[in-house]
């Protein structure tokens, strides 16, 4: 098998300083290990690859984000480029003239013919009124309303004498009858643009669009994705019913911060009393008093003499001693976090350390090329796992007050043992569902430790007696807490007042006045 010549280390340094100043951290990366394992004993490479490496395993799932909506279900007809020309007229002042009217009930028993009762009724509420010049009065009518407001009053006059009045000014009204020739005619078309936030999905934008569209039959409607607009125009009546749709439609998600907080609380204590009494008596001959300097053990002043002559012999004695000795620690560890999330969107948190883990690696002989006899060993890869403890939340937001929580919670550390060098990972996970109130805390999790050891040294059979023995007390006692506690950023859709237009027929729109 032939192998192709590999790349000088020096030129995949140089490689990846390119990379690195084009802002290519993960190529960089790559380049550099590759150069620090072409040329070893080079630290330079090496140092480079292991600066990039955390901003590398940071970005390796983020450089490429995945569309939020593919292609095949993305609908054309909904997404564009708003031309600069419509963007322009959209964003010139039309705004359609409003009625200014004294606000309060009326009371209407009128008769006559249409145009009888539209100047008797533009006088009560002191209007002016204009007439197309081809407007047909219908037959005589009795036209009674009680207690209704000024607005309630004309929709019910353009109903009765089957016309449609437009607002001209503050105070005069222009009334045709009602065709869809006259609406064409006089019904004034505006094109407004709206802007929308970033944060907004290519998927939510069109099925927000799709159901203005859908129902209020919409003449145009376009989201320009790159701008961050949405242009509408139809009628007046149209738009600005659209208007409040799209508001509602795109209000902000309801949004609640998460505190977390991990309690951890540790006591020890020890004691230590009793009699240190000798448990070792040396035997030593005193016949060869030459060698009495090195024989004798360190820390036996005294000694039991017996025998005598060839068999003079000492038994080693030491002083006991009588003790105690007290000592107590405490400690207290408090981890304080909080994580924002939307409703019904998971929010993580992680708190430890990222450990790289070898997915691949190449063992055995090196090949090596014939031409320059180079040895080219490819470089690992790996994958970084998450140590220390994991925490998802999904908050679900319930009106003002409650709040429930989905809870993932998953504790990661590195076991003892290990598969061909790769260590294996001592997982704990916790799944639970709660529901609380909004300031109220919820205990996710505790543990509680308590070690107690009791060590005795002492001679055989006096050990039986508490004061002449040594004697060794020790306790530990631990816990754990982790609390969350949720509380409202963004209100829900369902807290916002609610309102209501007149919109009339699908081909009679009522008026905006």
């Amino acid at each position: 098998m032939a192998w192709a010549a590999p790349v000088p280390a020096e030129q995949l340094f140089k490689d990846a300083q390119k990379a690195e100043r084009a802002g290519q951290i993960l190529r960089a990366y790559v380049l550099y290990a590759e150069a620090a394992a072409a040329d070893p004993s080079n630290f330079t490479y090496w140092e480079r690859a292991q600066a990039l490496r955390p901003t590398a395993s940071l970005l390796k799932d983020s450089e490429h984000p995945a569309n939020d909506l593919p292609a095949d279900k993305i609908d054309r007809t909904l997404f564009g480029s708003i031309a600069d020309q419509d963007a322009d007229r959209a964003r010139k002042p039309l705004p359609p003239p409003q009625l200014k009217v004294a606000p309060g009930p009326h009371d209407s028993d009128l008769r006559g013919d249409s145009k009888s009762l539209w100047e008797q009724v533009a006088s009560a509420l002191h209007l002016l009124v204009l007439f197309d010049t081809q407007y047909q009065p219908t037959k005589t009518i009795h036209f009674q309303l009680n207690d209704a407001d000024y607005r309630e009053t004309l929709i019910a006059l353009e109903a009765a004498t089957n016309s449609f009045l437009t607002p001209v000014s503050e105070r005069l009204i222009f009334v045709a009858n009602d065709s869809t020739q006259k609406r064409t005619e006089f019904d004034a078309n505006v094109a407004v643009v709206i802007p929308f936030s970033e944060t907004v999905s290519v998927q939510e934008l069109q099925e927000v669009a799709t159901a203005v569209r859908g129902t209020l039959d919409m003449q145009k409607i376009m989201v320009d994705t790159q701008r961050h607009l949405i242009l509408m125009r139809d009628r007046v009546t149209k738009v600005r019913l659209a208007e409040k749709i799209l508001e509602d439609l795109l209000r902000p998600h309801a949004q609640v911060a998460i505190d977390v907080d991990i309690l951890t609380t540790d006591v020890t204590s020890n004691l230590s009393y009793g009699l240190n009494v000798p448990t070792a008596f040396p035997l030593v001959s005193f016949v060869a008093r030459n060698y009495l300097t090195s024989a004798i053990p360190a820390g036996f002043p005294t000694f039991l003499a017996f025998g005598g002559g060839a068999s003079l012999l000492g038994l080693g004695v030491t002083s006991a001693q009588l003790f105690a000795n007290v000592s107590k620690s405490s400690s207290e560890t408090v981890l304080s976090s909080e994580v924002v999330a939307l409703n019904g969107q998971p929010a993580t948190l992680h708190i430890g350390d990222k450990y790289p883990l070898v997915t691949n690696t190449y063992i055995g002989g090196s090949p090596t090329t014939a031409s320059s006899g180079q040895v080219y060993t490819p470089p690992p890869t790996f994958t970084f796992e998450d140590l220390g403890l994991v925490l998802k939340v999904t908050p679900w937001i319930h009106g003002l007050d409650e709040v429930s929580l989905e809870v993932d919670a998953e504790f990661k550390l590195l076991g003892a043992g290990n598969v061909d060098g790769i260590p294996i990972i001592s997982n704990t996970k916790y799944t639970s569902k709660v529901r609380l109130r909004t300031g109220e805390w919820a205990v996710l999790s505790g543990l509680m430790t308590k070690t107690e050891a009791i060590t005795i040294t002492g001679m055989p059979g006096l050990s039986l007696i508490p004061f002449l023995r040594s004697n060794t007390v020790s306790k530990e006692d631990g816990a754990t807490l982790i609390v969350l506690k949720p509380h409202l950023l963004i209100l829900p859709p369902t807290e916002f007042p609610t309102w209501r237009a007149w919109s009339g027929t699908e081909t009679r729109w009522a008026a905006s006045f």
